[in-house]
């Protein structure tokens, strides 16, 4: 199974790709396209949380059911809305079996693996048998913040979604993924 993830408005390279994903916040306005697995944040203030329920169930009555959860208060808000396809994306950390095993016993039906993960921990990981999806390219967050880390001309510094994100300017890539994540990419100069 091969995947993309973006934000909204971001522009899905081509490709075949067997599932779109897109990361939506609490003050998302435009909807997803139509068949889309729908990302809930990583981090969303408590007193967001709320806005952030009723654009999930707004998004159920117009006909989306697959969602990723970030977090445990994601996971356990989709659970109670009685969404059914939900996945575990990497920062929930799905790092061994018991932790895929807890996850799954909570309605998880695939996972990402951490972007931390040793080759010998994927494979373990591959052959489980649960079904665990892994990266092929991500600019994986180095830190998250709610204040502006100073600017280091190796790394990325922008603002998203209320969070300061720093990355490496330039994607990891693992052999073997499926995931392509651009979610978490900087912002290119034309969209500064």
């Amino acid at each position: 199974m091969k995947t993309a993830k973006l934000r909204l408005g971001q522009t899905l390279p081509p490709g075949e790709w067997d599932e779109t994903i897109y990361a939506v916040n609490a003050w998302t306005k435009d909807d997803p396209p139509r068949g889309a697995r729908i990302a809930l944040p990583v981090y969303t203030k408590e007193e967001d949380f709320n806005k952030l329920r009723v654009l999930v169930k707004r998004l159920l009555r117009q006909g989306f059911d697959k969602f990723e959860a970030a977090d445990l208060a994601g996971l356990r808000m989709l659970k109670s809305l009685g969404v059914e396809d939900v996945t575990a994306d990497w920062t929930l950390y799905a790092f061994n079996s018991r932790a895929l095993k807890a996850l799954s016993g909570m309605g998880v039906r695939r996972f990402v693996a951490s972007p931390e993960n040793t080759p010998e921990n994927l494979a373990f990981l591959r052959e489980s048998g649960y079904a665990v999806e892994t990266l092929a390219q991500q600019s994986t967050p180095l830190f998250i913040s709610l204040t502006r880390p100073e600017e280091q001309t190796e790394l990325a510094v922008f603002e998203r979604d209320g969070l300061y994100v720093t990355t490496k300017r330039v994607p990891r890539t693992w052999e073997g993924g499926t995931r392509y994540d651009f979610s978490w990419d900087p912002p290119t100069e034309d969209a500064k």
